[in-house]
């Protein structure tokens, strides 16, 4: 009796490529998509922490997460106007009185007495002018592109008269040439014209006997 086969392996698929670690706070961050998608996707994971800390807060302190909900529905506008009704209510402006340094120096210790990055903030900060710079900088591509486009329409006029103006002498020079004539009018897309205009073209007409 002839040895039994030995069973076949099962092909193995390639690994997919895992999300990267936060070096702030250890949590993945998607990696994949566009560079926007994935600076939302991290501003979304801080939201979230803070959103998070600001509830464990306010069991001592109520209220408090009041001040730091997170956008319903999540939409990406909402992600940024969120962010940064987050820094106004954090971050100490040159502007602010006394008082109001010391109520954001008070919630920003509160945050920080539950484990959240010394700069925290700061980063947040980063976050949303990367995403805005982002946005910028696709507007920019977009109206460079409107404007390419606004030049095609010219050129491709200038393309057709010359076309015409081409197919005048054309004509007059190569009517008793019918190879030339057929080759001009393949490669300007005469005949292509007169097909879909449906009319049949009368024959080229035969050079006369030398």
């Amino acid at each position: 009796m002839p040895p039994a086969k030995p069973p076949r392996a099962s092909p193995v698929s390639a690994p997919s490529k895992p999300p990267s670690a936060d070096a702030r706070t250890g949590q993945q961050v998607p990696t994949g998509g566009t560079a926007l998608e994935v600076r939302l996707a991290a501003l979304r994971l801080d939201l979230q922490n803070i959103a998070r800390t600001a509830r464990s807060i306010a069991l001592e302190q109520p209220g408090f997460a009041d001040a730091f909900r997170l956008p319903d529905p999540p939409t990406d506008g909402g992600l940024l106007t969120t962010a940064e009704a987050y820094i106004a209510r954090l971050a100490a402006r040159p502007d602010d009185d006394t008082a109001t340094k010391a109520a954001k120096a008070a919630m920003t210790a509160a945050f920080l007495a539950h484990e959240l990055p010394a700069d925290f903030i700061t980063h947040l900060q980063a976050d949303v002018q990367a995403i805005r710079d982002e946005y910028a900088l696709r507007e920019k591509n977009r109206e460079k592109g409107v404007r390419s486009t606004g030049t095609v329409g010219p050129l491709l006029k200038e393309a057709n008269d010359i076309i015409t103006m081409l197919n005048a002498v054309m004509h007059n020079k190569y009517t008793r040439v019918p190879d030339k004539l057929r080759a001009w009018k393949s490669a300007s897309h005469v005949e292509r014209a007169a097909q879909r205009e449906k009319k049949p073209e009368p024959p080229t007409p035969t050079p006369p006997a030398a």
